[in-house]
C-alpha cells in the first residue's frame, strides 16, 4: 500500500489475482456439479403431487364401490324385509 496526498492506493498483483481467480473458477465448477449431479435420494414435488392424486382417486374409487355395496345391501333388505328366506326379487 502506498499513501499519496491522504488517500489509500492499493497495489494488486496479476499473480495474485489470477490465484484468486482460478480459486473463484474451482468453487463455481464445484457448485454448478453438486447442483446438476443426479438425484436419486427422493422424489420431486411433481411427482409427490402426482402420486397424491392418484391415490386420492384411488381412494375415491373404493368410496364409491363401498357407496354401491351399501345401497344395493339396503335396497336388499327392503326388497326382503328382515326375513333371509324371502327370495330377491328385481
Amino acid at each position: 500500500m502506498r499513501i499519496c496526498e491522504g488517500v489509500v492506493v492499493q497495489v494488486v498483483v496479476y499473480s495474485d489475482m489470477k490465484q484468486l481467480q482460478l480459486i473463484g473458477l474451482l468453487a463455481s465448477v464445484a457448485l454448478f456439479v453438486s447442483c446438476e449431479t443426479i438425484q436419486t435420494t427422493g422424489m420431486g414435488n411433481q411427482e409427490q403431487k402426482r402420486l397424491a392424486a392418484i391415490r386420492q382417486q384411488q381412494e375415491d374409487a373404493q368410496m364409491d364401490e363401498a357407496d354401491r355395496n351399501l345401497w344395493n345391501a339396503h335396497q336388499d333388505l327392503l326388497n326382503t324385509g328382515t326375513n333371509p328366506e324371502i327370495p330377491y326379487r328385481q
